[in-house]
């Protein structure tokens, strides 16, 4: 496991990877999905080891989709899909109504 994963705790959840990180100086879950990990930041498929490792590529575009999330109210976990990353794989920039963004 890399450092951006143990740093956030990140945990291979089925096809998903939940972590924590901290926003506007509140820690918060969020889970992102293997499909954006395959598509956006090459995860060559859906194991534990091929997303953590995808989620370590993508760590600056996470953390800055985590930022712009402190301002999506959350009782939750805030879920990241391939919605929220844009082709190049940057992060699209979250709306309120996308707080609970789909996995497809």
């Amino acid at each position: 496991m890399g450092s951006f994963a143990k740093a956030t705790n990140a945990q291979a959840n089925g096809d998903d990877v939940t972590f924590m990180l901290e926003t506007g100086g509140v820690k918060r879950q969020f889970e992102i999905s293997g499909d954006a990990l395959r598509r956006h930041f090459g995860a060559a498929d859906g194991t534990g080891s091929e997303l953590l490792r995808a989620f370590e590529q993508a760590r600056g575009q996470i953390e800055a989709l985590g930022k712009k999330a402190q301002w999506v109210p959350s009782e939750g976990v805030i879920k990241l899909g391939e919605g929220d990353f844009g082709e190049d794989g940057e992060a699209n920039p979250p709306l309120p109504e996308r707080k609970g963004a789909s996995k497809a």
